[in-house]
């Protein structure tokens, strides 16, 4: 299953060639480092898939260099969001992907796995890259007897089975920052933030501890050696040694570097380096900018209101 995943890399690096190549001298008062750097693919986006909020992006990506991207927000097959989706792609063409969501409606109900996993292959044949789980999975969705649905559940099997059978690529967003599992008080690094979005913090309740989260999660990824697994926000960014441990044993995962560059920077350079350079073809860059008719969101909340400019910066 790697050969297929390295070969859409190749694709796109050919398709990102082009385009640096038809592109035209940049004004004099924009930064000289996007050109320098080369073309950029943005493999992690959440940007509303209305015509106004995508002009905008293309505005910033012009800016930067990102010559495409991808959505991971791309609903699913019979929601507005789905329509929605497809009418940007149809529009960008090669400069725009997108991933489809599961329904958590009904999950409790038997044959939901098997009704998530058609509806997936559909989607697939509409031109989504793959199916992202946001972190409902393991933390939010529930069975009928309200206890919180395990990522090794079954249910998920048909889901990961039509992945690979149709060569497409399961994202899953597995838990969060270790602070957000720590108790939410003054002393909790990331304060400021669970002030803002209290209900990020996954501390008490019946919240499984984060490395049980990726204890079910690595039982996942053994079952389907053939599904193609992309465990955004540099899976659990804080500890390198249990990622490299991760994709030394299973070739089908992959990560990006999404919204975790705080978490991962704070590791010895060397270490990082080494690690980046031996990973070098199974990470993907992404940002997990999110963009919205009246919002910006440039990888966490902030009090402070971001516009244009600062998502430049970001």
């Amino acid at each position: 299953m790697v050969a297929p995943v390295r070969l859409l890399c190749l694709v796109l690096c050919l398709v990102a060639a082009a385009a640096c190549r038809k592109h035209q001298p940049r004004p004099a008062n924009l930064p000289p480092a996007p050109a320098a750097r080369g073309p950029v693919i943005d493999s992690h986006t959440l940007i509303s898939p209305l015509d106004e909020t995508i002009d905008t992006a293309l505005k910033l990506f012009e800016r930067v260099g990102v010559v495409k991207f991808c959505n991971k927000n791309g609903g699913f097959l019979g929601s507005r969001v789905f329509a929605a989706t497809l009418h940007i792609k149809h529009r960008l063409k090669e400069r725009f992907e997108f991933f489809a969501n599961v329904s958590w409606a009904r999950v409790e109900e038997s044959g939901w796995g098997d009704f998530e996993a058609e509806r997936f292959a559909r989607e697939v044949g509409f031109g989504a890259k793959g199916i992202k789980f946001f972190k409902a999975m393991g933390l939010g969705a529930r069975d009928a007897d309200e206890k919180l649905i395990r990522i090794d559940d079954a249910r998920f099997a048909p889901i990961m089975a039509t992945a690979a059978k149709l060569n497409a690529v399961v994202a899953i967003h597995v838990g969060d920052p270790k602070a957000f599992f720590e108790p939410p008080t003054p002393q909790n690094e990331r304060w400021d933030e669970l002030q803002l979005a209290p209900d990020w913090s996954f501390f008490g309740q019946d919240y499984p501890p984060l490395l049980e989260l990726w204890k079910q999660t690595e039982r996942l990824v053994s079952r389907h050696p053939d599904t193609t697994f992309l465990f955004i926000h540099l899976g659990m960014a804080e500890d390198i040694g249990f990622m490299e441990k991760l994709l030394d044993a299973h070739p089908n995962v992959y990560l990006d570097t999404s919204a975790r560059v705080p978490e991962f920077g704070r590791h010895p350079v060397e270490k990082l380096r080494r690690f980046f350079i031996k990973f070098q073809d199974r990470i993907l860059f992404g940002t997990d900018l999110a963009i919205g008719p009246d919002y910006w969101q440039l990888g966490s909340v902030s009090e402070t209101p971001v516009g244009f400019e600062d998502a430049v910066k970001f």
